[in-house]
């Protein structure tokens, strides 16, 4: 799959990712760390930005793939919170307002197994691994998958080619260049170009723009 490129907020909840082709992706369902490709719902900033973000949906960051994602929760924690306890961690990560921030500060502790005030900064590569593990598994990364719709819009005709018999031999389709009028009609027929298979007064199949998509 080509890398997306860009990102932003689509209808009932859903991302809508642009890849490098221009072509668009709809991520529906399952939760939002699932659909931002954001494991720490990391809020949009500079940390994500540095991090390969590409847009922002239901007030986080989201991200072209997991890993980008990832690395940006990491930097997070080492930057922004390394001079912070766990309790301090968790106010500012997960504040009241929006959290229950007191069983989330239990569930961290359980998880990573440090008490007191230990600061992020001081946490051995073991703990802090436990840190964003627990983090990613509390925020819900992993836990509801939707699907990824492609949104792939029809191609239309650009230009028509006729012989010395003024006849069309060709049609020029945006995404396919030139093709032959069977191969034209071909696609247009299966559902791949905006247009209208139309017979002419002598019985032949030709292609003809819809309303205000007109074939010139």
């Amino acid at each position: 799959m080509s890398k997306y490129v860009n990102a932003k907020a689509g209808q009932r909840n859903s991302v809508i990712y642009t890849d490098t082709g221009g072509a668009e992706f709809s991520f529906e369902g399952g939760n939002r760390p699932w659909r931002n490709q954001n494991p720490g719902n990391v809020k949009q900033g500079k940390i994500s930005k540095s991090n390969g973000s590409i847009g922002t949906a239901g007030g986080f960051a989201v991200f072209p793939d997991y890993q980008s994602g990832h690395n940006a929760l990491i930097e997070t924690l080492r930057i922004t919170y390394a001079n912070k306890d766990i309790p301090e961690l968790m106010k500012g990560y997960a504040p009241p307002f929006e959290n229950d921030t007191p069983a989330y500060v239990r569930f961290i502790r359980k998880q990573t197994g440090v008490s007191g005030n230990k600061k992020i900064k001081d946490f051995s590569v073991s703990e802090f691994e436990k840190l964003w593990r627990a983090i990613e598994l509390m925020e819900g990364w992993g836990k509801s998958v939707g699907k990824i719709r492609s949104l792939a819009k029809k191609a239309t005709v650009m230009d028509v080619s006729y012989d010395n018999f003024g006849v069309i031999e060709r049609y020029e389709i945006l995404g396919y260049g030139w093709v032959s009028k069977d191969e034209g009609i071909a696609l247009t027929q299966q559902g791949k170009v905006d247009a209208i298979v139309a017979t002419s007064s002598h019985g032949h199949l030709f292609l003809r723009g819809r309303p205000r998509h007109a074939i010139s």
